[in-house]
């Protein structure tokens, strides 16, 4: 999980990271907060590593299927708990019944061969 900004620590000058990016990379690896970069006074980028950036990622995905899901429900696009249960019955039914066709001329074929 990523630790908490130092700013006296983790705020860096742009021109800085030109001759030390090597060593700021590994700084962020090593303590897992993330590096600001400034330009003129304004900030400029953010360096930090990449587990925690892909954590990151994910963690936006997941809010943002939460609110899709939280919409639909507000739209009344939602089944019952009912309707779930036989429809995904009905789809596991269809999906062995397709197994079981492939597996069936998987056989034809390696006899005929």
């Amino acid at each position: 999980m990523m630790q908490h900004t130092l700013p006296s620590e983790d705020i860096r000058p742009i021109s800085l990271f030109g001759s030390r990016a090597t060593e700021l990379l590994r700084a962020v690896q090593m303590n897992r907060r993330p590096v600001f970069l400034i330009n003129k006074g304004k900030a400029a980028g953010v360096l930090m590593d990449i587990e925690e950036y892909e954590r990151l990622l994910e963690l936006i995905e997941f809010h943002e299927t939460i609110l899709a899901s939280e919409a639909e429900a507000d739209r009344g696009e939602v089944i019952s708990h009912e309707q779930l249960d036989k429809e995904s019955k009905e789809w596991v039914k269809k999906a062995n019944h397709q197994k079981n066709k492939l597996v069936a001329l998987s056989l034809q074929i390696s006899v005929s061969q």
